[in-house]
């Protein structure tokens, strides 16, 4: 696949919700064991008197999934404290709005056991501790009981919420079971188109292998010692010209043998040609967006055990 632009394949980023200003009292973060006030009450009363809001925010705050019991989201207001020993409140900044749906159009692929789901580049594939309505797992599942379906929705491969693409998720536990065993045995294959900068252009395919390990909320590279080992085999699909001291743009085709946090990032960041829009690993060449999407998936149904093809077209990516 050689496209004439690659402007043709990372358009513009999914469009910004309109989200109201938040109560600027709210604290950014509360923790706590329940005040001596609270004990014998409900979770909506302790809400509203540690973060200083109504009985009505306090609702929203908890039924929006922000607030934790004993490390566990909690969505009812009238959960007794007497059951718990903390909480934990995780406010998102732009405020409890509901802004995220799944589309029917982005399904490519679906059966009674399966369902792979071109995912929007900036939304998580699950819940985060602050937001349990706006990822895709949830908002696929109020898709599926508006239709009348019942299934219980699982996700045994995730993508990173500023990545968009193929996202493979199940529709029952016995499913989500042997997809999972299919990832950690490596069976799975994955591909993702990456738009990359540099001062020059590869000449041909290539391979990186180091150790990722996590350093404080960032993962880094390492030639050697402490970390999991990772590997990333790079094609080059397309490369745009330089203008003057201006880096060239280069389309590259990663297939990852491994399956480390930020994996691709961060090698084509080792290797000299940091993805555009990474803010993380490659910052200096911005970008409306993150310029990574999983482009194939390969693997065998859990069912039937026969082989599941799935790809995007460069006509078919939306962003």
């Amino acid at each position: 696949m050689r496209p004439a632009r690659l402007e043709d394949i990372f358009e513009t980023p999914w469009p910004a919700p309109e989200v109201k200003k938040y109560l600027a009292r709210l604290e950014p973060y509360v923790v706590g064991p329940a005040t001596s006030s609270c004990q014998g009450g409900r979770l909506g009363d302790l809400v509203g008197q540690a973060a200083g809001v109504d009985e009505v925010e306090a609702a929203r705050l908890i039924e929006f999934g922000s607030v934790w019991l004993d490390d566990r989201p909690c969505f009812d207001p009238d959960e007794p404290l007497a059951r718990h020993s903390n909480f934990r409140i995780n406010p998102p900044a732009y405020g409890p709005v509901r802004f995220y749906e799944a589309a029917d159009r982005r399904i490519v692929f679906e059966d009674e056991d399966i369902l792979v789901y071109d995912k929007e580049a900036g939304r998580p594939s699950q819940g985060v501790p602050h937001d349990a309505h706006n990822n895709v797992l949830a908002a696929l599942g109020r898709l599926l009981r508006a239709r009348g379906e019942a299934c219980d929705l699982r996700l045994p491969h995730r993508l990173d919420a500023d990545t968009s693409g193929l996202l493979l998720l199940a529709k029952n536990r016995e499913s989500a079971a042997a997809l999972g065993q299919s990832f950690q045995r490596g069976q799975v294959k994955k591909e993702y188109l990456c738009l990359s900068r540099g001062t020059k252009v590869p000449d041909g395919d290539f391979s990186v292998e180091t150790y990722i390990a996590k350093e404080g909320r960032r993962y880094v590279n390492r030639a050697q010692g402490a970390g999991l080992q990772a590997r990333t085999g790079f094609s080059l699909l397309a490369a745009e010209g330089r203008a003057g001291d201006e880096p060239a743009g280069i389309l590259f085709l990663a297939s990852p043998q491994t399956g480390r946090t930020h994996q691709i990032r961060l090698h084509l960041q080792w290797a000299g040609w940091p993805i555009m829009g990474d803010r993380l690993y490659g910052g200096y060449f911005p970008s409306p967006r993150l310029m990574l999407m999983a482009s194939r998936l390969v693997f065998s149904h859990p069912r039937t055990g026969a082989e599941v093809r799935v790809s995007l077209e460069a006509a078919d990516l939306k962003f």
